[in-house]
């Protein structure tokens, strides 16, 4: 079989993900929707607002891996395409997986968007507006301190849309939506560079070249919460 139609199949079953990927993140809606709806007839049941908790923080990791596989998926795709020689795909598909999950805390978790509009919501069903809310968390801490910060563009330089997935360039340290850029390097080829003016670094852009960037996600995900809060 040809790598042509090893790489047919590759990008079904990629498209595929694609779908559970869609349902993962209509399963944390759902459990958005059923948290408020369950502490709106139950607030002080503390059983089953930290089952939700637990539910949330599952879809959570499964975004996580999913997304993981499919990022791996891509890389060895990538280098696959570069190289003469035959490649062991699997073996190569799973050093890059552990070299991915290697970077994981589950600590950061409690810190994804979804989950933390959780946490929020229930605390304001449970403490309504005028009774003491305790001491600020440390969520809140941080997004004050976020934003006290000097303006940090996060807007990818090829979408000219807010980043929601941010991946950095290894070589010249800019980032970049991982969706929009990753179709950019699909649609431009060898000719994909930097799509930042200005940008000294005239490597080729390889799917390999970019990290996820962790801190930049958790920023990003700050100023939405503040900047939902503020349109409240």
């Amino acid at each position: 079989m040809s790598s042509r139609t090893h790489f047919g199949v590759v990008d079904q079953a990629m498209k595929s993900m694609k779908t559970v990927e869609e349902y993962i993140k209509v399963g944390m809606e759902t459990t958005l929707d059923v948290g408020m709806d369950f502490v709106e007839h139950d607030k002080d049941n503390e059983k089953q607002i930290d089952e939700l908790r637990s539910v949330m923080k599952e879809y959570v990791r499964m975004e996580r891996d999913l997304q993981q596989f499919m990022e791996a998926v891509e890389c060895v795709k990538s280098t696959a395409t570069k190289k003469n020689e035959p490649l062991d795909l699997e073996k190569e598909l799973d050093n890059k997986l552990l070299e991915l999950k290697q970077a994981n805390n589950d600590a950061e978790l409690t810190q994804h968007e979804k989950y933390v509009d959780l946490i929020d919501k229930v605390n304001e069903m449970q403490q309504p507006e005028g009774s003491y809310a305790g001491p600020a968390t440390s969520t809140q801490i941080d997004e004050d301190i976020a934003m006290t910060q000097p303006e940090i563009n996060t807007r990818c330089p090829y979408t000219g849309k807010d980043m929601i997935n941010p991946v950095k360039n290894s070589y010249c340290g800019h980032h970049y939506d991982k969706e929009g850029i990753s179709h950019y390097i699909k649609t431009k080829g060898r000719k994909a560079k930097c799509p930042v003016g200005g940008c000294g670094n005239d490597k080729q852009i390889e799917l390999c070249d970019l990290i996820e960037d962790k801190d930049m996600k958790k920023f990003i995900d700050r100023k939405n919460r503040h900047n939902k809060k503020a349109k409240n």
